[in-house]
């Protein structure tokens, strides 16, 4: 009698962490629903993004020229910032489109140096708003 209470107790137990755990991993994904008003934000990631010059993780040799974005579907970009690696920030001098777009070009006026660079961007369309960043370098 004792072995099969144990064996009940030690299945319960299973249970219950198996249904914490599902629990536990299904908040982040619900908190970031597709819902009305809602924020998406690509840690890192190229998610919202389906292509970019210079390419993620690209070492571009010589001059870049312009940073160009392209979104999944059309997006209104709010914002594209550069910063180097040692987090300060590039002015970029450059009018983003007030109208969804899938494609955003803005000219670099000033010449890269070489090391590493992050982009990042804020874009909104309908009902929601995409965050994404993405790194380079230059040699």
């Amino acid at each position: 009698m004792i072995t099969i209470r144990r064996h009940q107790m030690i299945s319960t137990r299973i249970i219950a962490i198996s249904l914490a755990a599902v629990a536990f991993t299904s908040v982040p994904a619900i908190a970031q629903g597709h819902g009305h008003g809602s924020s998406h934000t690509s840690h890192g990631g190229m998610k919202g993004v389906s292509a970019s010059v210079p390419a993620k993780g690209e070492i571009v040799k010589g001059r870049v020229e312009k940073l160009v974005l392209e979104f999944e579907h059309p997006m209104v970009p709010k914002s594209v910032q550069l910063m180097t690696e040692g987090m300060e920030r590039i002015e970029i001098d450059a009018q983003l489109p007030v109208k969804p777009v899938e494609r955003v070009e803005i000219p670099l006026s000033e010449t890269l140096e070489p090391g590493g660079y992050q982009v990042s961007w804020r874009a909104g369309a309908d009902d929601h708003e995409m965050t994404g960043s993405f790194t380079f370098a230059v040699r």
